[in-house]
């Protein structure tokens, strides 16, 4: 899948923006404050409905207005299609909003689309930008939302199983906080409800983030090994629920076993097996922990403060690594995340480079273009010159490189 053409109404600094792009390389340049990485953030929202900079859609409006609107037109190159997709979010003051209540709205070839799940995956598009930093160095909220993203854009499914978990754990809290911190054992089979149903959903959630981690872990580990030369050994490792780790392991003792397990290919029938095992332990554990959830007035210790261990020669890169030890795990990770997207989908990712060509040194920007000649790359940068020149030596000769000057909102081809 590539992008054709880009529109965005009311979006960031953008009253009303139509460019046509290139098939493989194109370069968004100008000054600082001038509009560069809101298309960049405009073709990450208007693909995965996820910004890099912000969870609050709102900021994205253009001041002044009342909603903001992407259009991405899109061509499937295996089935020798166009796809049109319409990412926007209406407030309720906006004139296209009819029910008056603010949201988002997403459609798929004039049709809209009434889960987030089913709109996610069409256009896969993957974003190394600095915000990416805190991957490594940042607190787990990010990591999860690395992790999730990720899974999100190949399986659908996750979506609707997460926003499922984060719905049942929200009402759990709503009625721990009913108790005002004393424990009544005459309510209990209200926490018996929700606790059995986070139990189920927790179950399916710490299965696919085990798996995924373990993918994250092997490929990334491969391309850290280049960057550093060999001389640094990456290790991704989950962290969930105490316990979980082992009973997986415990199913999949088989090296073949687990082999099927990480690539999905293993039974359903043994994958029910492991889901319910696992499930009854957390809910053994929940059913533990009643009174301490109780007196705190909330549920602390789920899969929704899951993390992801990030250890560079067995020491954490939170407290041991410097910022280029960083931003090279940071790279290694989104290499894994492109590499694990274009295994499952059979199709390369459109990659987004944010501010971070210049940033990084021969040999990164080597592995990170590496094997992408065949991808659409967007990147933004302040010296037109400079990547001209760098990227001559990195991408072959054929690959055709468009430019795109931005000064103070408006964008001129070149």
């Amino acid at each position: 899948m590539i992008i054709k053409k880009i529109g965005l109404t009311n979006f960031r600094n953008y009253g009303r923006l139509d460019i046509e792009v290139g098939p493989s390389v194109n370069v968004i340049y100008g000054n600082n404050a001038q509009g560069k990485t809101n298309i960049i953030e405009a073709v990450s929202v208007g693909s995965s409905v996820v910004s890099h900079r912000t969870s609050k859609d709102k900021e994205m409006i253009k001041f002044g207005e009342n909603e903001y609107i992407i259009d991405l037109l899109c061509h499937d190159e295996v089935y020798g299609s166009d796809v049109e997709l319409k990412s926007g979010y209406y407030t309720e003051k906006s004139e296209f909003n009819d029910k008056k209540i603010s949201g988002r709205k997403l459609y798929h070839d004039g049709m809209l689309i009434p889960k987030i799940s089913q709109y996610m995956g069409v256009c896969n598009t993957v974003i190394f930008a600095p915000e990416d930093l805190s991957i490594v160095k940042g607190q787990p909220a990010a990591r999860r939302k690395y992790l999730n993203l990720l899974i999100c854009k190949v399986s659908p499914s996750y979506y609707d199983m997460l926003g499922r978990t984060r719905k049942i754990i929200e009402q759990k809290n709503a009625c721990l906080k009913t108790f005002k911190g004393r424990f009544d054992k005459s309510r209990e089979n209200e926490l018996e409800y929700w606790d059995f149903s986070i139990a189920d959903l927790s179950a399916y959630l710490i299965i696919e983030r085990f798996r995924y981690c373990e993918m994250i872990s092997r490929k990334a580990a491969a391309h850290h090994s280049v960057i550093s030369d060999g001389k640094e050994n990456l290790k991704i490792v989950y962290s969930t629920i105490t316990g979980s780790e082992g009973v997986i392991r415990g199913f999949l003792s088989d090296s073949d076993m687990f082999d099927q397990f990480i690539a999905g290919t293993l039974s359903e029938g043994i994958l029910a097996q492991i889901r319910a095992t696992l499930s009854d332990m957390i809910l053994e554990k929940l059913r533990s922990e009643r009174i301490t959830d109780v007196e705190k007035g909330i549920y602390a210790n789920g899969v929704h403060r899951d993390d992801i261990d990030i250890s560079l020669n067995g020491l954490s890169m939170r407290q041991y690594s410097s910022q280029g030890q960083q931003r090279s795990a940071a790279l290694a990770l989104k290499l894994a995340e492109l590499e694990i997207i274009k295994d499952k989908t059979k199709s390369s990712p459109i990659l987004l480079l944010d501010d971070v060509f210049s940033e990084l040194d021969e040999g990164r920007r080597v592995s990170l273009l590496s094997g992408m000649n065949t991808a659409q790359i967007f990147i933004t940068c302040t010296d037109r010159s400079f990547v001209e020149n760098e990227l001559s030596s990195i991408v072959t000769s054929n690959v055709d490189t468009r430019f795109f000057r931005v000064e103070s909102g408006k964008v001129y081809c070149e």
